[in-house]
Parts: C-alpha cells; sequence; structure tokens
C-alpha cells in the first residue's frame, strides 16, 4: 500500500486568514502532500497572548476557515488536552492514525532556530520529515547552515519551502476588529461573520 504524506501545520489561528491557507496550499503543492491538517494550539507553553479567546472558538474559526478545500482537515487534538501541549504528544497521537504515513511538519523559519528548546525535541525530530518556510529577504545562509547543523545532530529530514508572502496577521485582524475597522478580504467570509457574531476581539 502506497504512504501518504500527511503535512501537519499547527498554529494558533486566532484567527486563521489567507496567509495561513496559502502557506498550507503551497506546501501541499509544491510537496505533493495528500493532506493538510491544520492543528489549532492548545495551552503553549512557549507562547502567549493579549487576545485570549476561548480555545472552542479558535477551533471552529479554523473548520470554517478550510471548509471547501477537500485537501485540508482540522483537528481538535491539542484543544480538547488538558494542561500544557506538547509537540512530541501531538505526533504520538496522530501516529496513531496514520501509522504508516509520513509526516510533513510545516514551521516557520524561525522554529528551527528554536527547536532544541521543544520538549524531546530528538523524537520529535525522528517522527516527521521537517518543511522550514522562508520568505523574500530571509538570511538563507543562516538558515542553511542551522538545517545542516540540525541533521548532523539529530539525523532529520528538513526540506526548504520557499513560502509566497502575504501581508496579513492575525494581530493585526484582532486589532481592526477591536477599533471597528473592516476585516474584509483578510480572511474567509465565513470566518469574519463567525467573529461578529461571537463578538469576539472587542
Amino acid at each position: 500500500m502506497k504512504k501518504s504524506k500527511i503535512g501537519i501545520l499547527g498554529g494558533t489561528f486566532n484567527p486563521i486568514h489567507y496567509g495561513h491557507l496559502l502557506l498550507a496550499e503551497s506546501a501541499r503543492d509544491r510537496l505533493d502532500l495528500d493532506k493538510v491538517i491544520f492543528i489549532p494550539t492548545g495551552n503553549n507553553p512557549l507562547k502567549t497572548t493579549d487576545y485570549d479567546i476561548d480555545a472552542a472558538h479558535r477551533y471552529e474559526m479554523t473548520k470554517r476557515g478550510i471548509s471547501g478545500n477537500d485537501n485540508f482537515a482540522v483537528s481538535d487534538i491539542e484543544v480538547k488536552r488538558e494542561g500544557y501541549t506538547y509537540t512530541i504528544d501531538t505526533l504520538k497521537e496522530l501516529k496513531k492514525s496514520y501509522p504508516d504515513d509520513d509526516i510533513y511538519f510545516i514551521v516557520g523559519a524561525d522554529i528551527v532556530f528554536e527547536i532544541d528548546s521543544w520538549k524531546r525535541a530528538d523524537e520529535v525530530l525522528k517522527m516527521i520529515t521537517l518543511v522550514t518556510t522562508f520568505r523574500p529577504g530571509y538570511d538563507q545562509e543562516k538558515l542553511d547552515r542551522r538545517v545542516e547543523e540540525l541533521r548532523e545532530i539529530y539525523s532529520t529530514r528538513i526540506m526548504k519551502l520557499f513560502a509566497p508572502e502575504m501581508d496579513i496577521s492575525s494581530s493585526e485582524i484582532r486589532s481592526r476588529v477591536k477599533h471597528g475597522y473592516s476585516i474584509k478580504y483578510l480572511l474567509p467570509d465565513e470566518v469574519e461573520s463567525y467573529i461578529y457574531e461571537n463578538n469576539l476581539y472587542r
């Protein structure tokens, strides 16, 4: 049986926007992935936000944001987990559903420089193919040195993906909602409607 190639894109998705969707579609297309699973983060020990909303809202917005693309899926594997969520635990759980498939873990270039701080990073890097995305103007030589370093230390599989840039951020969207400005064309209509229906970010 042919192995499937499963992409994993984690993030707070607070809220999900077209930049996230473009990145996922670019990875799916260029790496020939069979599916990309969006995983809204749970209680991340390495990241906090000033706009904390119930994780159920972030999950629902992500679910609505990817609707219409049969190659995309969303998982509540982290948002329903109590306590801190760690990538190693998420991957072990995913492997139960995809035991024989190849997992492609999609991260920004900045994550490549901090992945050593992750819980049981050595195990994480042995379970996945790490896909590091970068944008115009990024120091590619610095990234290449770091990629080689990780390959030597952990014998991990790492691929570089040049990601098209879309100048949208979740923080900008939250700020625009807070101050009453339009967010149309920054994110899918279904997500925009959900934000207003549930009075988020005000």
